[in-house]
């Protein structure tokens, strides 16, 4: 058929209404959900500030993970599409983009690949005439020889970085003051590196400092003392560095473990809520408004967050204040990795865009991980025009000197970082004209001073006349900058001892902090004298971290000079006590003897170096444990002190199986004799641990009496469990029936000796109990010996149990972290506890979640959160409230799905947070101890208990068994719930993080 004219008009005229319709609907159709407008209008921004978009996957920017400006205005980005795992069969493309604002709108117009080709680049920085990338393994340089604007020459620098997980190599590079290329690395990184000075090791998180020009690798904070992940390093107006964690550890002071110590002693942050960082920058520049000048602005990027932070001195060290966000997101996939201020004084965020951030949570190859999208946004106070973006590349080397004094801190670190590329000897000879004027100007100089001395160490030219001067500078952060530098420039400086004789003494604390830390690099005995000679002036923490590491990082030079007597140590207790302490070996043991046979010792130094011999002395140097005219001050002997230094021997007979010299059993015969009843408590203790058999009918009377004084039969009860003979075992049952005063010191005693025979006396305890305090004191005996939850469990068989006495023992199980099922099924029904069916199938799964979603009522659950029974807050923190046992929930609904967080509950073995895989050890005597590595040595290993809640330290040589636990959360801690119960927990616990 065909149509008549009139109706092919009227049909022609029809498709071209509905396609304007199409077009209209088109036109209103929402945006998806990827769309950069989308993600813009989520974003709450501080009164004030406005943001725009600066660049996104339309200019190849996906997946960023570090930004970096060059000197031309450009901003460079690192992304990667391969991470987390490169997949079979895959081939490595992950790029470096340049990005260009060609008219100076505060869009980019044009981006540029760099470099291609690569595989997970989680560092980048400019300099050296090409670019630096972190690379795997490798550290690498690329360069464009042929000015194309791509990488045509790719170089291994330095190769050995640790891999043990893809977001944890080598990341966050970052320049120092001095030229310095500073590179963080995380938990399961495990660095072995060659350099021209030697293998270079960094095992777990640290931080590495390279100079380039001297190939000279320093690795800091080795063990992860520091932060599990540091993501970032950010140096503050006068050159100190300031960490910001990726793990949820906070913000740290880098400068108090920048020596190259491997002796793993763990340094405290200087804030931590829980909040998980990447990159960051200081707000110096004449754009942003004047109360916001020196603030600190990071990613937080678990919380879709934009953080501030103002950073204010302390002591040696600083303070952090946390500040109202800059930035808060709804926008699950909003995730601010670095951020950077740029030429233009506009803030510039790295947004990685992932709804998916964890490397374990999920699967790696979840198809949710987004691998298309990435942003830049841009941050500018409102009202203000843009500041003008300098030539600096083409700036003359006097120019650049000029920009010293600027007051952009974009301005003075891109000038340094063009004059460090350039030739040293046009530099060095620009600087020493630029000195002698500046010489003659009355004005302010001492910032523009401490950054020309960062501009001779980039070039790695030594500056004596220069270093003094800024030594000799009224103002002491400069004087602590140059301190520093003498550290940096030791090993080619005339006289660096001299130099640091005056810092070391200085009024302010921050210039001695960095006397301690520039001694350290000195490889001489005489920078011991130096470092020891802080503690004339009062030591804060900042600098008691630095000077534990210090002298042990100096022994190699100072260990043989001490023990020939070649090393003056000023007449001066404290600085003995502190050299003895810090090294603990029998190496510096003579000092403490000579410094106890002194008079003029004051109370506390005496029993500080009593101590010390507990901890380090032989059968000799204990003898003087036992004499009293060691607790001897001002002619008179310490009664309180003699009580305490003897208990110093118990513990030197329990971690180091060490006694004195001489008859023991004479000599606990005569402290029995002492007037004073902390003295014959002790000597009856000392008894049962040195196994004095002539004095064990003795020691039983008086525990049987159950009349003496309640000190010396407590005393006698603990003494008879030491002994840990079979004759005690009669006498410690009748003490736990008949002496309640004492009843759980003989239950622990006798649980030492016969496992059965203590939990039988337990059980009977417990089934006639009141008391919960008192009842969680005996189930934390028994659970804290092997098989001893089995051995109450079979004990109770015949006993009846009070509901109050069987919450209280569920709920030191969950506290601890030790949950044995059958006594938990026992303790449980006397509790009335009915346990929430569980597994869940795959689909059971699927419809829990969706009712949490749909009907979980989060008050009720935060309600439940903080049940004494359940001891959730007892063991996390939620923003840092809360307990240390297990990470910081603050941030958990950004980060985990409802059906991660059930399963965690659930069966909380399955995924183990990192830095909180706990252990178990197993004594030879039976005792238990289950908690998080501290620290180990040649000789113990000291862990956290977390059913002790304290430190406790064991004799290696006494280890039985040690093994790794995971998850210190057991199961079954939700049993007594029901599912409204669970799911309302849940719900509560998948909002936290989340904006509102």
């Amino acid at each position: 058929m065909n149509p008549s004219p009139t109706l092919r008009s009227t049909i022609v005229w029809m498709g071209f209404t509905l396609c304007l319709g199409g077009l209209r609907i088109a036109a209103h159709a929402a945006p998806s959900p990827d769309d950069p407008s989308v993600e813009l209008a989520s974003l709450r921004v501080l009164e004030g500030y406005q943001v725009n978009l600066f660049a996104s996957e339309t200019l190849g920017v996906v997946k960023p993970i570090q930004i970096r400006f060059d000197a031309r205005g450009r901003l460079w980005v690192a992304g990667s599409t391969v991470y987390p795992q490169i997949e079979p069969g895959q081939l490595a493309n992950d790029k470096i983009v340049i990005l260009e604002d060609l008219d100076g709108d505060g869009t980019a117009d044009a981006s540029s690949v760099f470099a291609e080709g690569l595989m997970i680049p989680t560092g980048l920085e400019l300099g050296d005439g090409g670019l630096y990338v972190g690379q795997g393994n490798e550290l690498l340089h690329l360069r464009d020889t042929d000015g194309d604007g791509k990488a045509d020459e790719r170089r291994v620098v330095l190769r050995g970085f640790g891999t043990g997980d893809a977001h944890q190599t080598i990341n966050s590079f970052t320049w120092s003051p001095g030229g310095a290329l500073f590179m963080c690395q995380g938990l399961h990184a495990f660095s072995r590196v060659e350099t021209p000075w030697g293998i270079e090791t960094l095992t777990q998180a640290g931080v590495w400092r390279l100079f380039p020009r001297r190939l000279r690798l320093d690795p800091f904070l080795d063990q992860a003392m520091g932060p599990q992940n540091p993501f970032g390093v950010v140096f503050d107006h006068w050159g100190q560095p300031i960490v910001v964690a990726g793990n949820g550890e906070g913000i740290y002071f880098l400068t108090p473990g920048m020596t190259r110590s491997h002796d793993r002693v763990a340094m405290k942050s200087l804030w931590s809520t829980g909040r998980k960082f990447g990159g960051g920058d200081f707000v110096e520049n004449t754009l942003w408004p004047q109360e916001a000048q020196g603030e600190l602005i990071t990613g937080s990027y678990l919380n879709n967050t934009v953080s501030r932070f103002r950073i204010t001195e302390e002591g040696a060290g600083f303070k952090v204040e946390d500040l109202p966000a800059l930035i808060t997101s709804t926008h699950t996939s909003f995730r601010i990795v670095d951020a950077r201020f740029g030429p233009d004084g506009a803030l510039y965020l790295c947004d990685w865009y992932n709804s998916i951030i964890g490397h374990y949570q999920a699967s790696f190859r979840h198809p949710d991980r987004d691998k298309t999208h990435g942003r830049i946004w841009r941050v500018t106070p409102k009202g203000r025009a843009a500041l003008p973006r300098p030539e600096l590349a083409l700036r003359s080397n006097r120019d650049l000197l000029a920009m010293l004094r600027s007051p952009e801190r974009w301005n003075r670190q891109l000038a340094k970082r063009v004059l460090a590329d350039r030739p040293a000897s046009a530099v060095m000879s620009a600087l020493t004209e630029w000195l002698s004027d500046s010489r003659t100007d009355t004005s302010d100089r001492t910032l523009e001073l401490v950054e020309a001395l960062g501009v001779c160490e980039s070039q790695e030219q030594v500056n004596e006349n220069l270093l003094k001067r800024v030594l000799e500078s009224p103002e002491p952060r400069a004087r602590a900058y140059a301190t520093g530098t003498v550290g940096r420039w030791g090993d080619r400086l005339r006289d660096p001892i001299a130099l640091l004789k005056r810092s070391a003494g200085d009024e302010h604390p921050r210039v001695r902090l960095e006397a301690v830390i520039a001694a350290s690099r000195l490889d001489r005995p005489e920078a011991l004298e130096i470092a020891l000679s802080v503690v004339n002036r009062p030591i804060d923490p900042f600098i008691e971290y630095a000077l534990t590491q210090t002298v042990r990082v100096l022994k190699p030079y100072w260990r043989d000079p001490l023990l020939t007597g070649k090393l003056h140590i000023p007449d001066n207790s404290k600085q003995v006590e502190w050299l003895v302490k810090t090294d603990r070996t029998p190496d510096t043991l003579q000092f403490v003897v000579a410094r106890l046979r002194a008079d003029g010792l004051s109370a506390e130094s005496r029993e500080g170096l009593l101590g010390v011999i507990a901890d380090a002395g032989g059968a000799d140097e204990l003898a003087l444990l036992l004499d009293p005219d060691s607790c001897r001050v001002s002619g008179t002997v310490d009664p309180a002190m003699r009580g305490r230094t003897l208990g110093f021997l118990l513990l030197a007979e329990r971690l180091r199986a060490m006694r004195p010299s001489g008859d023991l059993g004479l000599q606990v015969a005569r402290l029995l004799q002492d007037s004073n009843v902390l003295v014959q408590a002790q000597a009856l203790r000392l008894a049962g641990a040195w196994k004095v058999s002539a004095m064990r009918q003795q020691v039983a009377s008086i525990a049987i009496e159950c009349q003496p004084t309640y000190l010396l039969q407590q005393a006698a009860v603990e003494s008879l469990g030491l002994y840990r003979n079979p004759g005690s075992r009669t006498q410690l049952e009748k003490i736990a029936a008949d002496c309640p005063t004492v009843a759980l010191s003989a239950i622990e005693a006798l649980t030492s000796i016969d496992l059965n025979s203590g939990a039988a006396a337990a059980a009977r305890y417990l089934s006639v109990a009141t008391s919960t305090t008192e009842s969680s004191l005996v189930f934390g005996t028994l659970l804290a010996r092997q098989g001893g939850a089995a051995a109450l469990e079979i004990a109770f068989a015949d006993k009846k149990i009070s509901k109050a006495i069987a919450e209280a023992g569920l709920q030191l199980m969950g506290a601890s972290g030790r949950r044995p099922e059958g006594l938990a099924r026992l303790l449980g029904r006397a509790a009335g506890v009915k346990a929430l069916a569980h597994p869940f199938s795959p689909k059971e799964l699927t419809s829990l979640a969706e009712e949490v979603r749909s009907s979980g009522v989060a008050t009720r659950g935060e309600r439940l959160y903080q049940r004494p029974d359940l001891n959730c807050a007892a063991c996390h923190a939620i923003r840092g409230t809360g307990g240390s046992v297990g990470p910081d929930l603050g941030a958990l609904g950004t980060s985990q799905t409802v059906e991660f967080i059930i399963g965690a509950i659930l069966e909380p073995q399955k995924e183990v947070k990192e830095g909180f895989t706990a252990i178990q050890i197993s004594m030879k005597d039976g005792e238990e101890y289950q908690g998080y590595l501290v620290r180990e040595t040649a000789d113990t290993v000291a862990i956290r208990d977390t059913l002790l809640q304290r430190e406790v330290v064991l004799r290696r040589n006494s280890i039985q068994e040690r093994k790794k636990l995971g998850s210190v959360m057991p199961s079954g801690l939700v049993d007594g719930l029901g599912r409204e119960e669970f799911r309302d927990l849940v719900s509560f616990l998948s909002g936290l993080g989340r904006q509102k």
